[in-house]
């Protein structure tokens, strides 16, 4: 119980619809008891009766599910009373007098929920400079460092302050603070909150970290919130995001070595700030993604980012995509560091487990797709990622750790078969292409010849070079000729065998050219 989990069965769906009942009736009698008080204009009753319904909120018995529904309503109810704290001509008290007496509440929970109510009022008073107050309320915030108790405190500190900030052109600027203020205070909120967040991961019980991780997931938005605050301040200008902002957030992200968390927020800087904001910045954040734990899957946070940026870019004017400069070449440069990190060992104790380079490859699968959409007549760029690849796949059998898996060989095949799609035969003088290629297993390196030939017979590609043929023929090998690694029992199905060998044979009725004697050669 003092870890801040249930012991027993309290997380039984019985026992916690009951407690979250009586929690609920003491919420609403407290509330209408306050909100009386509130008609009276009895400051000393109203607090009285707030603290009492905060209280509540102290419990350690309820699954964060459930804490958030109770505490759903006692933010609800709260604004009653925050609604009284703004209305000077009822309480008839100074605001700095408020602010202090609040403090004098006997537990730290409802103290803290009541000073953040207050100090909502006291900034839009302008009896004081905001930054003063958001300084000093998020300082004392830091009392509570139950993780979850102090996740919604923070949570609640962010709802009640969010137009109480002294962003640009906002009525609380200049005394009260800049875009610097303003930002500092939604980036020490969003610092304290994540790590209350990823704090959860460790109260309890080892058999019960499954369940907690999926109820750290449930309250990523608690985070989350944070990030989509900073972007819609006014002046988080691109200059300001990019020399400021985007350093101090990615920092603190890669510090808290916590996967869930570097994965969730990774993803969501992508979601909440303008694409153009990231193309000026994405040197500084690819760069960052190479820091991230091995653990994190680098596939949705890849394809997310370039997604947004084909898109952005291929309705931009001209103008802004020559602005946006080599696109291309940044993401080749950091890439192989981000997915070498696939490479790395990720087990904790006892042997570590094989690494899978599957998503790495799926990875570069993207970047072919976000490469083809953006630069269609750049064939080399093609030809580069595919070397990419084939140098990932040398680094992965040179460690001897374990041959590819099956998804692995999949990857590989769909990194193929795109070129071969659009290419046809040009795929055979690219560099890397055959050096892919021979990373396969021989089922696979036969499948792959398949679909050359089937895609030059049904699209009717003619034959009619001497060179292309016999580079056809050494890239079909596994269909003609006994290779080192042809299963002994190849060919045992006669139905089978005989349907490859008459696809090859229709290659045959592909040869074209001018001059018969050319053609004879061939």
């Amino acid at each position: 119980m003092a870890q801040g989990y249930p012991a027993g069965n309290a997380f039984g769906a019985e026992d916690q619809e009951r407690l979250l009942d009586e929690a609920t009736a003491v919420v609403k009698e407290q509330a209408f008891y306050m909100k009386k008080a509130i008609d009276s204009d009895n400051v000393r009753e109203a607090l009285k009766n707030a603290s009492n319904m905060i209280c509540e909120l102290r419990t350690s018995l309820l699954s964060p599910k459930n804490y958030f529904e109770l505490y759903m309503q006692v933010f609800n109810e709260m604004q009653h009373l925050a609604g009284f704290f703004g209305d000077k001509t009822r309480h008839k008290k100074k605001m700095i007098d408020l602010y202090e007496s609040v403090q004098h509440a006997g537990n730290i929970l409802p103290r803290l929920y009541l000073l953040a109510t207050v100090a909502a009022a006291y900034i839009k008073s302008l009896e004081a400079p905001a930054k003063e107050i958001l300084k000093d309320v998020n300082e004392l915030c830091k009392g509570v460092q139950h993780p979850l108790r102090g996740l919604f405190l923070r949570y609640y500190l962010s709802q009640m302050l969010k137009d109480k900030l002294p962003d640009t052109g906002s009525g609380f600027e200049g005394e009260g603070g800049d875009i610097n203020d303003a930002f500092d205070f939604i980036f020490t909120n969003f610092n304290e909150s994540n790590r209350l967040w990823v704090r959860i991961q460790n109260q309890g019980p080892a058999r019960e970290k499954d369940r907690r991780e999926r109820e750290r997931h449930d309250l990523r938005v608690l985070v989350g919130a944070n990030l989509v605050r900073l972007s819609q301040l006014d002046g988080m200008t691109m200059d300001f995001y990019a020399e400021t902002a985007l350093p101090k957030i990615l920092d603190h992200i890669v510090s808290v070595k916590d996967t869930l968390s570097q994965q969730y927020l990774l993803e969501s800087m992508i979601q909440v700030f303008p694409d153009e904001f990231h193309i000026r910045t994405l040197e500084q954040v690819l760069s960052t993604y190479a820091r991230a734990l091995p653990s994190v899957d680098m596939k949705p946070i890849m394809v997310t980012l370039m997604n947004r940026l084909a898109t952005y870019l291929s309705e931009a004017d001209p103008a802004k995509v020559q602005q946006a400069g080599d696109i291309f070449s940044l993401f080749r440069t950091h890439l192989q560091g981000i997915l070498e990190r696939a490479l790395q060992p990720q087990g904790q104790g006892g042997a570590a487990p094989v690494p899978d380079i599957a998503p790495a490859l799926e990875v570069l699968a993207a970047f072919m797709q976000f490469t083809v959409s953006l630069y269609p007549d750049q064939v080399h760029y093609v030809d580069i990622i595919l070397g990419s690849a084939a140098e990932l796949l040398q680094k992965f059998k040179s460690t001897g750790l374990g041959t590819l898996s099956d998804k692995a060989v999949d990857q590989v095949g769909e990194l193929l078969a795109g070129p071969m799609k659009t290419l046809g035969l040009g795929v055979l003088k690219m560099e890397h292409f055959v050096a892919l290629v021979s990373f396969l297993n021989f089922e696979t390196r036969k499948q792959t010849s398949l679909s050359m030939v089937t895609a030059i017979v049904e699209e009717d590609r003619p034959l009619s070079s001497l060179d292309d043929v016999k580079a056809l023929f050494s890239f079909i090998s596994p269909l003609v000729k006994d290779e080192a690694d042809t299963p002994a029992d190849e060919g045992k199905d006669k139905a089978r065998f005989a349907e490859e060998q008459q696809m090859v044979c229709k290659l045959v009725h592909q040869i074209r050219h001018e001059d018969t004697d050319v053609e004879y050669q061939i």
